[in-house]
């Protein structure tokens, strides 16, 4: 109960900020957090948390709402097909400027900026409290503010993979009055989101309140799982570095989360600790992870909306009668063509399906069950209240783009190594080098089946389409500048200086 009344802030002051944030004008119409408006509001550690917690609030907001991890991350181009939504249909086929209010939602990059400005605000007030409070320690101040870091450089890389060029703001705007801003380069707000992840990368712990050192009065079971950490900065410096193809800088970052997983007390999951409901990586227990966005049952953080389960269950899971978007059997032949596979296969001689990631496969829609924490994990169909984990990274997710980008620099020996460490793990025979699959491609159909449904699929295939260029489609759409999505036409109006993406004009 200690744990859940100290994380319960998350969602009450992620709240709180949201309601501020309604009423904005320019500038990207944000208006920075009626939190620390006032000056009394720093004046305690008791402050300091709550600011913190409603900053991991305010970003399972914007990364959940509207299902934007999983709409911009699954469904353009990629394995999943929408059953009977035209909204979701209109994003499979990139028609971005539908009418459909979940499409005009995630063109808004507003619910960003919310989380952006509360970490600029708690960046430059927290040393305030250091000031007043004694048991806000200068250790407490640097935790604090390189998790604010890191969540605000995450923000920035997470909407450049959306819309590429941005505004990029570097200060909090709380009085309500300020000017209006333009976009800067992709290149240039990564290289701020580098830059951040760097300075945060130096004073993040492994692990917080270890041993005898407890955090905000807490131990680690308390934290594990919950807080970004020197791994998240790390892993997400190698993506940062991935996606603009500097892949010397992806490896030596990416070679960091693996040199030293274990000092964050990960592991390689077996399948059943990646599906299990109540104690797997989406469930509600307190597994280690690289970035997990958590929503706690007990919390009262579980909804029927803005989870995968929401739009991937169906009967007799859930008493829904279809899923809203589902995985044809057919995709699912080609991806999982090996019987072995402890994700799924089909035994040859006696017919029989491993479900570990499909439900209802001989049914008439096969239903993606890889996902599926029901309340705690164990409620019923009766009940379709979701409490699943938003995993953005894992441990299984970094040793591939380490392949990734050994491959890329001619390191094929080191790339296949790390390919089969995933491919043990899964019960599939290891690539070997004289094998006539292309190494990269055969890495990148890996993260296909091991990561399917966790909100990657889109990204992998503009990463891969740009080193190989053999992707007509998406080729066309990165020349073009259509991997991008539209802004928001509500954005446009509130501030002169933006233009709208070329492709979308």
């Amino acid at each position: 109960m200690k744990r859940f009344n100290q994380l319960g802030v998350v969602m009450l002051m992620g709240l709180s900020v949201l309601i501020s944030a309604t009423s904005c004008n320019k500038k990207l119409d944000i208006v920075s957090s009626s939190l620390g408006s006032e000056s009394k509001e720093w004046a305690s550690i008791s402050d300091t948390r709550a600011h913190l917690m409603g900053m991991y609030g305010l970003m399972r907001a914007a990364t959940s709402n509207s299902y934007a991890h999983w709409v911009y991350g699954e469904m353009r181009y990629g394995d999943f097909t929408a059953y009977s939504r035209a909204d979701l249909r209109s994003v499979q086929e990139n028609k971005l400027k539908a009418a459909y209010p979940l499409v005009k939602d995630l063109t808004d990059w507003r619910r960003f900026y919310a989380v952006i400005n509360a970490a600029s605000l708690f960046i430059e007030r927290a040393p305030q409290v250091m000031e007043k409070d004694r048991r806000y320690t200068e250790r407490d101040l640097k935790f604090d503010i390189a998790q604010a870091r890191t969540i605000r450089a995450f923000m920035y890389f997470y909407m450049v993979r959306i819309w590429g060029e941005v505004p990029l703001l570097k200060d909090s705007y709380d009085n309500g009055s300020f000017a209006e801003v333009g976009k800067s380069s992709e290149a240039t707000v990564l290289a701020f989101a580098e830059e951040e992840l760097l300075k945060a990368a130096e004073e993040l712990p492994y692990v917080y309140g270890a041993g005898t050192q407890t955090y905000y009065g807490e131990n680690s079971s308390v934290w594990v799982g919950v807080l970004v950490n020197k791994l998240t900065a790390y892993s997400l410096l190698a993506h940062v570095a991935a996606w603009q193809g500097k892949y010397i800088n992806a490896d030596v970052y990416a070679k960091f989360v693996v040199d030293n997983y274990t000092r964050g007390g990960l592991e390689i999951l077996s399948v059943p600790n990646i599906v299990n409901p109540t104690n797997g990586l989406f469930g509600p227990s307190t597994r280690a992870q690289i970035l997990a966005i958590r929503s706690s049952y007990e919390l009262g953080e579980a909804t029927n909306t803005g989870h995968i389960e929401s739009l991937t269950l169906g009967y007799p899971i859930v008493t829904k009668a279809k899923p809203d978007i589902y995985i044809s059997r057919d995709t699912i032949n080609q991806v999982f063509d090996d019987v072995n596979d402890t994700r799924f296969g089909i035994d040859s001689v006696s017919g029989l399906v491993r479900t570990n990631y499909f439900s209802n496969y001989n049914g008439d829609i096969p239903i993606f069950s890889k996902i599926k924490v029901i309340r705690d994990g164990s409620g019923d169909s009766d009940f379709s209240i979701f409490g699943s984990n938003l995993v953005f990274t894992r441990l299984e997710e970094m040793i591939l783009l380490q392949a990734e980008a050994k491959v890329v620099l001619g390191q094929r020996d080191d790339a296949i190594k790390y390919l089969n460490q995933i491919k043990s793990a899964r019960g599939l025979k290891p690539y070997i080098s004289s094998s006539p699959n292309d190494l990269l491609e055969e890495i990148f159909l890996e993260r296909r089946r091991e990561l399917m449904g966790e909100g990657w699929r889109w990204y992998d295939q503009i990463r891969l389409a740009k080193i190989k260029k053999n992707n007509q489609t998406i080729n066309d759409l990165i020349t073009n500048g259509g991997i991008y999505w539209p802004i928001s036409a509500d954005v446009l109006s509130r501030n002169s200086k933006l233009q709208q993406n070329n492709y979308w004009k």
